[in-house]
């Protein structure tokens, strides 16, 4: 008898592109570090390739906070509130959330 037991195969790989010819398989997770008004948060993986950097201003409208302004400055999401007290709630709300994903 013969027995091949041998892991040998050959690996297949899938990639798509978007109208623009552009690949848009995922290689790797982005990180961004995540501040409101300043003061740092923590720390925002996007691991899935739907994900991006608007999440977090999605989540806290999510949460009751209103007219939200979330933006990207090379690898820091900025939050910005309208007073002290509301930056406290954001900063508050988003631990939890970083530390859940």
């Amino acid at each position: 008898m013969n027995y091949n037991y041998s892991n040998i195969g050959v690996p297949v790989f899938f990639t798509t592109r978007d109208n623009n010819n552009q690949d848009t398989t995922k290689l790797f997770e982005d990180r961004y570090e995540v501040f409101v008004e300043g003061k740092y948060v923590g720390e925002k993986t996007l691991y899935a390739q739907n994900e991006d950097f608007h999440d977090v201003g999605d989540f806290l409208e999510r949460q009751g906070f209103q007219n939200v302004e979330v933006e990207l400055n090379g690898d820091h999401i900025i939050v910005h509130a309208d007073n002290g007290e509301e930056a406290s709630r954001m900063r508050q709300a988003l631990e939890v959330y970083l530390k859940n994903r």
